[in-house]
């Protein structure tokens, strides 16, 4: 990875690939918090990649999945997609190659800095391609690949607990204790 340095767009398909490359193909399950503004939610999601599945549930119970081709909020069935189409910005986060932000066609964004900080991650600055003062972060986890915490336009979104190889049943509610103290950096 070429770190401390400016990119161009036309380096977005290897800092991709080379992101692709740090990830484990095992099932994940996140707990986390995404804040916009002055309000918050936490959420608990999961992903199996090679079987196509998440499953998302917030904590006032709202829940969406992938089931086979069709996407499930509430408990109906809504729409008819392919892998990884339909996924909740939250849920790509634990699969970046479903994030849209890595300078592919028809993407506002394109990786324009990495950095290395803390002991394990990486800080992927993203840029819009068409307003150079627009920035997006992402923190990268370098064991798992996975975006630990990802702020665009004053929306946060941080992953406060990650296990890889877990199972998860979407028919246990999870359990969301409150939020009393500002969400610590772990990188």
């Amino acid at each position: 990875m070429n770190f401390d340095t400016i990119l161009g767009q036309i380096d977005s398909p290897s800092v991709l690939d080379e992101i692709l490359a740090l990830g484990t193909h095992t099932p994940v399950r996140a707990k986390g918090v995404r804040q916009s503004g002055q309000s918050h939610y936490q959420f608990v999601a999961h992903l199996d990649a090679n079987a196509q599945s998440w499953h998302l549930v917030d904590d006032e119970g709202h829940r969406a999945s992938a089931v086979g081709t069709w996407l499930v909020q509430d408990g109906e069935a809504s729409t008819e997609f392919a892998f990884p189409c339909g996924m909740p910005e939250i849920v790509r986060m634990l699969y970046p190659d479903a994030l849209l932000m890595w300078g592919r066609r028809g993407e506002g964004f394109y990786p324009m800095l990495i950095q290395e900080i803390g002991q394990r991650s990486l800080l992927i600055t993203f840029e819009h391609r068409e307003d150079p003062a627009f920035r997006a972060t992402a923190v990268i986890n370098r064991s798992t690949g996975i975006i630990e915490k990802l702020a665009v336009l004053g929306d946060v979104v941080i992953l406060t607990e990650v296990e890889t190889g877990v199972h998860f049943d979407p028919e246990i509610m999870p359990e969301f204790l409150p939020i009393s103290d500002w969400i610590r950096p772990n990188y």
